[in-house]
């Protein structure tokens, strides 16, 4: 029997699984050509995939011509085709879209609107907001979501009165306040009293914008999930790479209720490419079905000692890069914007203070000894690495390097009497980022000392508040903004500044290269510079090995364990 594969639809038309019959002898044949996505269906007697173009050309690779295609299948085919050129063809268009964008946004534009569910991956700092609004018009949507960050729900308030022309933007706090801009009608106060005027938003507003962060999304889900809207907007979407993360969850079915849905994220890989997956399955749940299925199809892997895999690579880069195009569409500034200056990164080398230093040495003794103990255990540095004694020990050597007082020590910080200097010299506006709200404290002290004039970004503020920290940098009131990484590092534009001052580093360099574009983005003129501060033979310098080793990509667990390879390594 000549092996023959169809595809089977669901109820509704779509494409459901591939389906091969063939003879017994070509079985064993069949399940390898599906690279572990073959499942053997004993009443059909046959063997299923997904619906996916890579396992057609799979089967052909081992069947050759001696394979028949059944006649729905190849119109399957024939229209995913047409449907990846056109999809390619809208990356070149430049047809108005109705505001003055640059050409490869006015292309962003067309591209958003031709796929419906995709993801815009451009590179920090080229506008992919401003697009967003654009294209929300561009597509005539009334009914709109915008998840995002808690930091850049105003920042978005901002882009849609410059980018866009609806007049009826809602945003979700979960603080009761005064509300001082009116752009926005906030929708506040307690879970029961929010969850009400949202409710009645949905329910009685022909036209609306809804801004929300990603924790209001799960509160509010069973809301949400009762209603269908024209476009959903997931910013700063790497956050929903976890799939068994509950806003993931949440997002990945809130998803489906919409024709589109926009993933904005300058960083679509941040640990390692199956970090993908759960962006295409919301891009296209019916190809992208199970996260192991496109391990199996499109990633190289290794088997670990303790169970589970290490994803190590792409099986096949240019096929990979071909499927993705149809999904996502990925730019960076030197590609677009040749004009704009590189970055000037300068290390400044600290030596700690003596009591400093001491105190550092004896932690740092104290916490090798017990790693290479626990090594000698346990075999597996990946598995040490997860003992909360080992994270916790971690975190004090690096606040010990940014100030003991961190700890209650009263040893003097070398870093600290730097930034009095730094901050007293400083010409133009600066950022001083730390991974440590603690220290920022300390920083305060000296601003406050020396009636610098500054405001606060961290984790703890409102939405309102951060904004209203942007607005003074940019208005000239104030000369520095602290924060740390984690709340300032997505979706501000902090341009108007000329230096970022980083007193530590985070362990994933994409998470530092975010907070690095918040002032390095499309219409600056001069160089910004980029400062970071560290201590020779330290847990920081170890930090800043690893993350100028981008021979792999890597994410918080595998950058600690690399860390923590160095240290030992500088040890002996």
């Amino acid at each position: 029997m000549k092996p023959t594969l169809s595809l089977s639809r669901t109820k509704e038309g779509k494409p459901y699984r591939l389906v091969l019959t063939c003879n017994y002898e070509d079985k064993d044949l069949a399940k390898g050509a599906g690279r572990g996505t073959a499942r053997w269906h004993t009443k059909l007697k046959a063997w299923t995939y997904p619906p996916d173009p890579v396992v057609v050309r799979n089967l052909f690779d081992y069947f050759g011509e001696g394979m028949k295609l059944s006649p729905d299948l190849e119109d399957y085919l024939e229209q995913v085709c047409e449907w990846q050129q056109e999809v390619i063809q809208s990356t070149t268009k430049q047809d108005p879209v109705g505001k003055p964008l640059w050409p490869f946004q006015v292309r962003s534009v067309h591209f958003l609107e031709k796929t419906g569910r995709a993801v815009l991956g451009h590179q920090m700092g080229t506008g992919k907001t401003p697009i967003s609004c654009v294209a929300m018009d561009y597509i005539n949507a009334s009914k709109v979501l915008i998840i995002c960050p808690n930091s850049v729900k105003w920042s978005w308030v901002d882009h849609l009165d410059e980018w866009s022309d609806c007049s009826h933007i809602y945003m979700l706090e979960s603080e009761a306040s005064k509300p001082t801009d009116r752009r926005a009608t906030l929708l506040q106060g307690k879970t029961e009293d929010r969850e009400d005027r949202l409710a009645y938003t949905i329910n009685n507003q022909e036209e609306f914008v809804i801004i929300l962060n990603y924790d209001m999304l799960r509160i509010h889900q069973q809301v949400f999930m009762r209603h269908d809207y024209d476009l959903i907007i997931a910013d700063e979407a790497h956050r929903l790479v976890n799939r068994r993360a509950q806003r993931t969850e949440v997002m990945e079915k809130l998803s489906k209720q919409s024709p589109y849905v926009w993933l904005l994220t300058g960083t679509p890989v941040r640990n390692n490419y199956d970090d993908l997956y759960m962006l295409l399955s919301m891009c296209d749940p019916v190809r992208f079905t199970s996260y192991w299925n496109f391990v199996s199809l499109h990633l190289e892997s290794a088997p670990r000692p303790f169970g589970g895999v290490d994803i190590i690579g792409l099986r096949e880069r240019e096929g990979f890069n071909a499927m993705l195009s149809t999904y996502m569409y990925r730019v960076t500034k030197k590609e677009v914007m040749p004009d704009l200056p590189d970055k000037i990164y300068s290390t400044l080398r600290l030596e700690m203070t003596p009591k400093q230093s001491k105190v550092y040495e004896q932690m740092e003794k104290e916490f090798v000894l017990m790693v290479e103990s626990m090594l000698e255990g346990e075999k597996k540095l990946e598995k040490v690495l997860t003992a909360p004694n080992v994270v916790s020990q971690m975190m004090r050597l690096r606040q010990i390097c940014l100030a003991p007082a961190v700890l209650g020590s009263q040893a003097p910080s070398s870093k600290l009497l730097a930034l009095q200097d730094i901050v007293e010299d400083l010409s133009g506006q600066a950022i001083v980022y730390s991974c440590f709200k603690q220290f920022l404290g300390f920083v305060e002290k000296i601003l406050q000392e020396r009636e610098i004039p500054y405001a606060l970004i961290t984790g703890d503020q409102s939405s309102m508040e951060r904004n209203n920290a942007v607005e003074k940098l940019n208005s000239g009131d104030i000369q520095l903004i602290l924060g740390t990484v984690q709340a300032m590092g997505e979706g501000l534009n902090l341009q108007v500044a000329s230096t970022a001052i980083f007193a530590d580093i985070d362990w994933v360099p994409a998470v530092n290269e975010q907070a690095e574009d918040r002032i390095h983005r499309g219409v600056i003129k001069e160089s910004p510079t980029i400062l970071r501060l560290y201590h020779p033979d330290t847990v920081e310098s170890d930090i800043l090995a690893v993350n100028k080793r981008k021979d792999r990509v890597i994410g918080e667990t595998t950058g600690q364990v690399e860390v923590i390879r160095e240290m030992l390594l500088r040890r002996r």
